[in-house]
């Protein structure tokens, strides 16, 4: 190796160690005592359970009863998905028998069902030793870890429980059964990638109790409970907590514990895990929501990722009888209005910070990660106690309990401060903005650097758009190009980021930016103003203050950006068009076109900006990744600077400006 990569690699490492240092110095003498304490615990339980693991690697889960609950003694009303659905369900399911599963934004891959083909990842030709957990990385840049763990949520099973259900094949029952036992035998508890973390196996544990619960077979039921019962012990042997910081995998890790010890409350160990896994997934839907609705993670999609968790999890504690505080059935409403709200006129949630396309419980097949309206519909069953005899909606709804819902409103403009989330909306108009910090309290593990960025839709279309995620670990040149500054709808400058960030740690981003709202409000004739600024570029030599103001009624959307300096600088605007939008730079602007629907971008003020249309990524779900046009227009400036562009739709082609 080279002297400069062996600087590099020891810079990096100063890094790291100087982040760490920097969160511990901020961190109060109590919270860093209780980071200390919670630390020593974790590594004594998980010293305990590896010694455990490591001395049987391989071993056939014993038969263990259990009693239902999710669906209720009497069983309840059965679901009639729509045709449809049905069909969609019975694709799964003949192509689970197949060994051919569905992978976020991968498509339906063939990984197989024997052996190590449990580990494999064929999208990039790597397999997973057969190594105890705490020898088993990522691999970045050789494998996607994200596929066998997709796979291994074994939501699919649940598909091949629906199918049995909706036609009594016996083909799907047994495929079930041999195919959960293949998975079994192949992945002996904490042993392979698939027992990485917690979040997997809670995951995992709510789709083995529907999927039995579904099947209502005493032999699989006998053989899923004492996988629970290996899973459960997993989960609170490395939960994914600490006192500074929860996220999305310790709510999965909580959720599968109460799935698991709900299964098994017929045992000591098994109400246990009931009583705690309840107690904490209440306090966290209180920690990880603001009162506002929105979710800590600064990312759409985790909100919706983590709003379906609350789901799955509330209604497991409502069907076993247990009591929910009146103020977390009150966040979870709203973080449920907030998913309504924050989706896109086009019925899709904008792909604002990270997006990974993963879904908790496989009650739907085909469903579309950013498609909000099943987890809406099915939020109503959390206020049922039972199932009630008449279900209506998306299958997931159905098989929640859900009654009669609502038909979808018309959007509205709403304000999520907490998160920095803004939607304005009028006539054929709807814009997101995000005015927002790096989520996660700081730590920015699925924010990207999109500060003061917005989406705008026009009849329903997105004209600009947000790139979306791309993948994490296989590639890590595009997943930090996809949340750089550039990537976009705002102002880079000097090529700096808004907030720095470690290339190769791919889940953190420096708290730099500072952002907050100035003004938002509406005068009464349905015009919206927002006013945002944030500080991400005052740490320059030449301090940069970047503000700007949104401006949209029914006649179009106003978009003005001030840059406060002093000294020569390079500006970098950037409009990545949404999926098929045509871009024609012309004298007077520039039409942007999607499906009938013109849009004339023009600047109405401040210096000349002539844009060029480039391409970049873009990524729809997670490992779905094409190339998108991007508008971006390059300023250099010896001071102080300001502009305004205008987005108007034409009533007729060729109207002018």
């Amino acid at each position: 190796m080279a002297p400069s990569d062996d600087t590099g690699r020891h810079q990096l490492r100063l890094e790291r160690l100087r982040r760490r240092v920097a969160i511990a110095s901020g961190l109060s003498p109590g919270l860093l005592a209780a980071e200390v304490g919670w630390h020593l615990l974790r590594t004594g339980c998980q010293t305990l359970a590896d010694a455990r693991e490591r001395a049987v690697p391989v071993r056939r889960a014993s038969a263990e009863p259990w009693r239902h609950y999710l669906l209720g003694p009497s069983r309840g009303a059965r679901p009639r998905p729509a045709t449809m659905e049905l069909e969609r369900c019975l694709r799964e399911a003949e192509a689970a028998l197949d060994g051919r599963f569905p992978v976020l934004g991968y498509g339906t891959l063939a990984v197989g069902t024997e052996g190590r083909s449990w580990h494999h990842d064929p999208v990039h030709g790597f397999t997973w030793p057969l190594r105890h957990h705490r020898g088993i990385g990522s691999a970045p840049g050789q494998g996607d870890i994200k596929v066998p763990w997709e796979v291994s949520r074994l939501q699919w099973l649940v598909a091949l429980a629906r199918a049995h259900a909706y036609t009594s094949d016996s083909r799907y029952h047994k495929g079930a059964t041999e195919l959960l036992r293949s998975w079994a035998e192949a992945n002996p508890p904490g042993w392979g990638p698939n027992w990485a973390n917690a979040m997997e196996a809670g995951i995992r544990a709510a789709n083995l109790v529907w999927a039995a619960e579904i099947l209502d077979d005493p032999a699989f039921t006998a053989l899923t409970g004492g996988m629970l019962r290996d899973h459960g012990r997993y989960i609170m042997a490395h939960l994914e907590y600490t006192p500074r910081l929860a996220m999305n995998h310790y709510l999965a890790d909580i959720v599968g514990l109460v799935h698991a010890g709900g299964a098994l409350r017929h045992s000591r160990v098994g109400r246990f895990w009931l009583r705690f896994g309840g107690w904490q997934l209440q306090r966290e839907i209180l920690k990880q929501f603001h009162q506002d609705g929105s979710n800590f993670e600064a990312s759409l999609g985790y909100h919706r990722l983590s709003t379906e968790l609350a789901l799955m999890g509330l209604l497991a504690l409502r069907r076993l009888g247990v009591p929910v505080r009146h103020e977390v059935m009150t966040r979870f409403e709203s973080a449920v209005g907030a998913l309504a709200d924050l989706t896109g006129p086009h019925g899709l949630l904008p792909a604002v910070g990270d997006e990974d396309s993963g879904l908790v419980v496989g009650l739907q097949s085909g469903r579309e990660a950013r498609d909000t309206s099943p987890v809406i519909a099915a939020a109503s069953a959390v206020h049922n106690a039972r199932m009630p005899t008449e279900l209506t909606g998306p299958e997931l709804a159905q098989w929640c309990g859900a009654g009669p819902s609502r038909p979808r409103a018309a959007p509205r403009s709403a304000a999520f401060p907490a998160g920095g989330w803004y939607v304005l909306s009028a006539g054929p108009y709807w814009c997101l903005a995000e005015c927002g910090g790096v989520g996660q309290r700081g730590n920015g593990g699925h924010g990207h650097n999109d500060t003061l960025s917005f989406v705008l839709c026009v009849d329903g279309r997105e004209v600009v758009t947000d790139p979306g995620t791309g993948v994490y670990t296989p590639d890590p040149r595009l997943r930090n190009e996809l949340r750089a500054t550039r990537s976009h709808s705002t102002v880079e400058v000097d090529g700096a980021e808004q907030n720095r960030f470690d290339p190769e740690a791919l889940r953190a981003l420096q708290n730099e930016d500072r952002a907050r709202v100035v003004a938002c409000r509406e005068d009464g004739s349905g015009r919206h103003f927002l006013d945002a600024v944030h500080e991400g570029y005052c740490r320059l030599d030449d301090p940069v203050l970047h503000r700007r103001r949104f401006d949209l009624s029914q006649y179009g959307l106003t978009v003005r950006d001030e840059i406060s300096c002093h000294a020569a600088h390079t500006l970098v605007l950037s409009l990545p068009l949404g999926p098929g939008v045509v871009a024609e730079p012309g004298g007077d602007g520039v039409l942007l076109s999607v499906q009938g629907t013109a849009v004339r971008l023009s600047q109405t003020d401040g210096p000349p900006l002539s844009f060029c249309v480039e391409e970049m990524p873009r990524s729809a779900a997670y490992g779905q990744v094409t190339r998108g046009r991007v508008l971006r227009a390059t300023l250099s400036v010896d001071g102080s600077t300001a502009w305004a562009l205008r987005f108007r739709r034409l009533e007729a082609p060729n109207e002018g400006v």
